[in-house]
């Protein structure tokens, strides 16, 4: 016998003389797991389920109420030799049958005490489940003979031709809206709007007993096929739906149906497509609410619950429902898909295992892995679940927390004794009372406290590259909008892309009949006063005079319209490129004075415009300053890579920013005013920080006005805890502004 399956267990004498036996309502059935035959213990009655394999299977099988534990134990190993289940691992599995109220038995005191243990660990499991505030479930009915009844009204979907007709309605919602992309991005900044809320949410609710009841119809269906059109009672439970209800998820109701029944049907096929079931039937209406959404006229009620539909039905579908790595459907797909039931418990255990086993030295810890092909896979999906869990509660606990502060706080401070001050607790009380570490208890008290030391030490001692980035937008450093100055038609039209001094080539060339008229006038009335002058001068002196200043004033209007006729054609205000939109427009068009016309710019000479926030603009000046280096990447061209160089930091107080693209709207990182028509209005104060490109970057590169790119700031190195305790902060006044 190996070390690590110990034949006999100190505690068998509790035991070894009980007589129990299965449940009468228990029923079995055989599955097949990874070429492996297991034995599923399933009582309707309860909803209980428990799977065995062969060896734990006979050794149960054995115990019909007047056979000892003793005895079928012994008849075990003489028929099973090695494959027969140890003392402890029979130990084990009569307290989790026990638990699962699969297994009827007169308990002694100090027997009922061993197995009590494992009745509080699962009540312990169902107290943390009832108070998770945001997953409380309250079952209502049982739908179990409501779904028998109306079978033959929804079987159809689960058959090839539905499935066929479900692929069809899919292909008629993505082409209802294919070319109106832009119009589906746009239309998800109104979904959290406060007058969309209360769609949103019955929307959502009714997505959801749609998503529960395709869960449900499909365990009815694929039970009932099982078992040859007979009710799946008679078939280990396949099938059956027995709770239906509320559940509180993030303090909202929600309909829920537990359709874990599903667990029991042999086919593993079957169970991955009712796991799957859910989203099935959600892109279904989904794609009906596309079609919706693209016929109804924009501003209708119908619309806007058609677009809501289609958002949640389709966003939580993908994200939450198909993620596996969350215990949602996509968990119960790829654990089927692998036949590796239970793969969240088990990874968690696997990972204890190999902390007990390698670094502990635990000789005789339990190995919750069945074979070497679901080691890789039990340690990946135990260390990527629990990061992607703790990420996901993360984020909806600061949802929650914007919503509802206290609440918020509330959950923070739970979240920490859960996270962080239970787990702890818990890991030192096992260090130090586990009958586990008996032999070896000080080597995993010494492992464990150098270990927490080592990362204590590396967390708060060793240097670690500090970074930070924001977006930035290239503009010419010098640019200038040219606006008419003075009414008229366009005659003439610089080419765009001219290079062009100052005060020398006419941009725009116009004319105004108007003001030449108004001259010719003018100039006719002042030359005829000129001559009246002249023959006054000799014998009426004051009419001179008269005349004299008549001659002054029609100069000086003469001037202004001169300087009129001259804005009719437009110079260039520095040295530059000119640029304008399309000339061939212009030509003959009648412009009114401040109209845009083009733009001069220097398009050799670029700086780059960074919007940085409160957070990472006020660290910029004193840790890096006006010179310091950054790294740039062009924004969806991460191969182009560049250098540049600090030249300018305003302070903060901007308010409009240099460029639409740097706000959210347009993927920027800066929050904007969704009000705002230009969309530069940011709803904070930032920092602007003018960048440089190297010249080399420009000349190589043939970088243009208008792109963005990404900026990264290289600030000093920091100990990994320093630079966790900041973010942690941020984070705290980003999120409640304090």
């Amino acid at each position: 016998m190996a070390i690590d399956r110990p034949t006999f267990h100190e505690a068998w004498y509790r035991v070894a003389a009980l007589q129990p036996r299965l449940r009468s309502t228990v029923q079995t059935k055989r599955q097949h797991y990874r070429g492996r035959l297991w034995h599923v213990v399933a009582d309707p009655a309860n909803n209980s389920f428990y799977r065995l394999d062969d060896a734990a299977y006979q050794f149960i099988g054995m115990l019909d109420g007047h056979r000892s534990v003793n005895e079928a134990w012994s008849a075990c190993q003489e028929q099973l030799g090695d494959r027969a289940p140890t003392q402890g691992e029979a130990i084990r599995l009569l307290g989790q049958l026990y638990t699962s109220n699969l297994l009827q038995a007169e308990l002694a005191g100090d027997a009922a005490g061993m197995f009590e243990r494992h009745r509080k660990r699962k009540s312990q499991e169902v107290r943390g489940y009832l108070m998770n505030i945001l997953f409380v479930r309250l079952p209502l009915l049982d739908p179990d003979a409501m779904l028998e009844r109306w079978m033959p009204l929804y079987g159809w979907i689960f058959k090839k031709w539905g499935v066929a007709l479900w692929g069809v309605l899919l292909v008629m919602g993505i082409m209802s809206v294919a070319g109106r992309y832009g119009e589906l991005f746009n239309s998800a900044a109104g979904v959290l709007d406060p007058n969309n809320l209360v769609w949103l949410y019955l929307s959502f609710a009714g997505i959801k007993l749609v998503h529960e009841a395709g869960h449900a119809c499909a365990a009815k269906k694929f039970g009932h096929e099982e078992c040859g059109g007979e009710h799946g009672s008679h078939t280990g439970g396949a099938g059956e739906v027995h709770a239906m209800g509320i559940m509180l998820l993030m303090m909202m109701p929600v309909p829920y149906v537990d359709a874990t029944s599903a667990w029991a049907l042999r086919n593993k096929w079957r169970r991955m497509f009712v796991g799957a079931a859910g989203m099935y039937v959600e892109l279904a209406v989904a794609s009906i609410a596309a079609m919706v959404w693209a016929n109804t006229s924009s501003g209708s009620a119908i619309h806007a619950i058609a677009y809501n539909v289609m958002f949640i039905a389709s966003l939580t579908t993908l994200l939450f429902n198909a993620n596996p790595l969350l215990r949602y459907d996509g968990y119960y797909i790829l654990s089927d898909m692998l036949e590796m039931p239970n793969m969240a418990q088990r990874g968690k255990e696997y990972v204890y295992y190999l902390v007990k086993k390698k670094v502990y030295g635990v000789r005789r810890a339990r190995n919750p892995a069945h074979g070497r092909d679901e080691r890789g896979w039990l340690l990946g999906y135990g260390v990527l679940s629990a990061c992607y869990r703790v990420f996901v509660s993360m984020s909806i606990l600061l949802f929650v927390a914007d919503k509802l502060f206290i609440a918020g706080v509330v959950m923070g401070f739970a979240a920490v004794y859960g996270w962080l001050i239970k787990p702890i607790g818990r890991w030192v009380h096992y260090l130090s009372t586990s009958p586990e570490l008996q032999r070896n208890r000080q080597r995993a008290i010494v492992s464990t406290a150098a270990l927490a030391a080592v990362v204590l030490l590396m967390a708060s001692v060793v240097q670690l590259p500090d970074r930070d980035q924001a977006i930035g937008v290239i503009e010419p450093r010098h640019l200038a909008t040219v606006h008419m100055q003075a009414d008229g038609f366009v005659e003439s039209v610089l080419p765009s892309g001219t290079a062009v001094e100052p005060r020398e080539e006419t941009l725009v060339a116009a004319e105004n009949m108007e003001l030449q008229t108004r001259r010719r006038e003018l100039v006719a009335r002042k030359e005829l006063a000129e001559t009246q002058k002249r023959a006054a001068s000799i014998d009426e002196r004051a009419l001179a005079q008269s005349l004299g200043k008549q001659v002054v004033a029609l100069d000086s209007q003469i001037a202004r319209l001169d300087e009129q006729l001259a804005m009719l054609q437009v110079k260039a205000p520095f040295v530059g490129t000119w640029v304008v939109r399309d000339a061939s427009k212009l030509l003959g068009a009648y412009l009114r004075r401040g109209e845009e016309i083009g733009v001069i710019a220097t398009i050799d000479d670029l700086v780059i415009r960074v919007a940085a926030d409160q957070h990472l603009g006020p660290r910029i000046e004193p840790e890096l300053g006006v010179g310091g280096a950054v790294q740039l990447r062009v924004k969806g061209r991460p191969d182009i890579e560049f250098r540049g160089t600090i030249t300018k930091i305003l302070p903060a107080g901007q308010k409009r920013l240099p460029s639409p693209a740097l706000g959210y709207l347009a993927g920027g990182s800066i929050r904007v005013d969704g009000a705002d028509e230009q969309g530069t209005k940011a709803m904070e104060p930032f920092f602007e920080i003018h960048i440089e490109p190297t010249p080399e970057s420009v000349a190589s590169l043939d970088l243009f006005s208008g792109q963005r790119v990404m900026v990264r700031f290289d600030l000093p190195s920091r100990p990994l805890l320093s630079q966790g305790w900041r973010t942690l902060r941020q984070l705290v006044q980003r999120r409640f502004q304090i």
